[in-house]
């Protein structure tokens, strides 16, 4: 029986030829990216293909860092590369140190893939955009120390707003450690040393130069700052992403000094302009008020008193007279009804009936008001309209018929 090999060997032994060759070790490839992933590694795979052939990619976290612009499936590439084996599948793959854009420059295509992205979450709508505070108290301005950016800025604050304090956080602006900073010093005036306004930015340059006011970290920081954010970076041609972030953009950082306060000039005009209001509002005030004052002249005064006293003596007397008739009214008609209930009691009166000839009995005291009370022999007294008499009682006749009964 021949001699065998494993799996392994073959693999191994196919590895060793391709990476012996020193052209596939170093190598660009062009190609459209299909099946891109990024793993949650950091690593990323992907294929690249052409008209007729395919050819699978891996990029490793350490050198996927570095990217400028984010990889995504259609995207024309070019890769630099090593060809090798990837022993465990049985297959060559192509291992990515670098990644350009194949057509637009890299900077340029990453540029408007994270504008897209931050433009379709909605962090450049004028809906979130903060008003800057006209009269700032402190003005934050992140950026470079040894730039002219940050001596433009100060002149031009010193000269125009001299009552506000300007207050730097030293920052690189360019490199692969500038973003990083950039953010920090932002963080450092929402959470440390809070300001009232804050400008961040740096002068012209190439885009390279300006890159790090495009990176995706820094365009956060700006969009959740509770400061309102002045964007000032390089020259009015020049447009970042932290422009479309911010609250406002200034096209330079000189302009962005004159936009972080209203000029000392114009605050004067208007205190001024205010002073002449307000003293014109106190002579009208006086000149009413004095107006007010002659129209209490004493004489004038005194005479409107006794005209008002002469008014209310001539109410008082219509008043005592309605009243006086009144009572008098109310006297003469009580008067009528009591002499006519008077004649009518007089009328009634046992003395009147009694002078008719007519008399009253009394036995023991008590009235005797029928024959019936009384006996023969009875002693009664009677009343009459003159005097008494006494009597005794000899006869009692019943009433006859036709006799006047209770007479």
């Amino acid at each position: 029986m021949s001699e065998f090999y494993t799996v392994s060997q073959i693999n191994r032994f196919l590895k060793n030829i391709i990476e012996a060759e020193p052209f596939l070790s170093d190598i660009w490839i062009r190609g459209e990216i299909s099946n891109f992933k990024a793993h949650y590694s950091g690593h990323l795979y992907l294929t690249l293909k052409d008209e007729t052939s395919t050819l699978k990619c891996v990029m490793f976290k350490s050198d996927a860092l570095r990217l400028k612009l984010r990889p995504e499936d259609g995207m024309k590439v070019l890769v630099r590369a090593r060809i090798s084996v990837y022993e465990a599948a049985g297959s060559y793959q192509a291992y990515i140190r670098e990644m350009k854009s194949d057509g637009l420059g890299d900077l340029h295509v990453a540029f408007e893939q994270l504008k897209k992205k931050l433009e379709a979450e909605g962090l450049f709508d004028e809906k979130y955009k903060k008003q800057i505070p006209p009269y700032p108290e402190k003005i934050g301005v992140v950026t470079s120390i040894t730039g002219a950016a940050v001596q433009d800025i100060k002149n031009i604050l010193g000269r125009r707003y001299p009552i506000g304090e300007v207050i730097l956080y030293p920052s690189l602006v360019q490199g692969e450690d500038a973003p990083e900073d950039i953010v920090k010093g932002i963080k450092y005036f929402n959470e440390k040393c809070p300001v009232d306004v804050l400008i961040v930015g740096r002068g012209g340059g190439s885009i390279e130069d300006l890159w790090a006011f495009n990176d995706e970290t820094v365009a956060r920081a700006v969009f959740e700052s509770e400061i309102p954010v002045i964007s000032a970076v390089g020259h009015e041609t020049d447009f970042t992403i932290c422009d479309f972030v911010a609250d406002l953009r200034a096209p330079t950082p000189s302009a962005a000094a004159e936009l972080a306060a209203v000029p000392v000039t114009e605050i004067k005009a208007q205190i001024s302009f205010l002073n002449d209001r307000i003293l014109s509002l106190f002579k009208g005030i006086i000149s009413e008020r004095r107006a007010r004052l002659s129209y209490f002249d004493k004489e004038k005064i005194l005479s409107r008193l006794a005209d008002n006293i002469d008014t209310k003596r001539t109410l008082c007397d219509a008043a005592f007279d309605k009243i006086y008739m009144l009572v008098k009214s109310k006297t003469e008609s009580s008067r009528f009804k009591l002499n006519f209930a008077a004649a009518r009691l007089e009328g009634a009166s046992p003395l009147k009936i009694m002078e008719k000839g007519y008399a009253a009995a009394f036995k023991d005291g008590k009235t005797v008001k029928k024959v019936a009370g009384l006996k023969k022999g009875d002693e009664i007294e009677l009343v009459f309209a003159d005097g008494k008499a006494a009597a005794e009682i000899t006869e009692i006749k019943k009433p006859e018929k036709g006799m006047i009964k209770n007479g």
